[in-house]
């Protein structure tokens, strides 16, 4: 069964805007919503990097405090019913495959219980100017084999919606 990713279509060019005002350089944030009953992903909001984050040609840094401070109150205004679901993030002229410190990222939100989700999704937006692909990718699971790491990753299908 294909599992999905669901984006509002507002929310979805939030995302661009935020890539188009840091291009050349990365930028990112935190996905809100809920894991549907056929674990499809429903994405309702985005948090972006915040105003003290750093980006760079080849990563960010987001403003935690700031994310932190706006995932509570989501979580509140929702009453719990709307969470973390993990990250996105943009790969400014690059591709929408997941790099290996994306890999090793979602390897650390799904290993810290903190994050209250054991298969975190990443979203990301490759290109940029105006043209902007995006695929999200869920978690599954990491093991440590010599010589390689294996990551069990599921690509979701992505669907916009009003």
């Amino acid at each position: 069964m294909d599992e999905r990713f669901w984006i509002p279509k507002p929310t979805y060019i939030q995302m661009c805007a935020l890539g188009e005002l840091s291009f050349p350089l990365e930028t990112g944030g935190m996905l809100l919503g809920y894991v549907a009953d056929n674990r499809d992903v429903v994405v309702t909001a985005i948090i972006g990097p915040g105003p003290k984050a750093i980006h760079r040609r080849y990563g960010f840094v987001p403003d935690a405090e700031y994310q932190q401070a706006e995932l509570s109150a989501h979580h509140l205004i929702t009453n719990g019913r709307e969470t973390y679901l993990g990250d996105w993030h943009t790969h400014p002229r690059g591709s929408t495959t997941l790099s290996p410190v994306d890999k090793r990222t979602l390897t650390r939100i799904a290993r810290t219980p903190s994050s209250g989700i054991a298969e975190p999704i990443m979203a990301i937006l490759g290109g940029g100017k105006e043209n902007w692909d995006v695929s999200a990718i869920r978690f599954i699971g990491w093991k440590r084999r010599f010589p390689f790491n294996r990551y069990d990753l599921a690509i979701l299908i992505i669907q916009l919606y009003e």
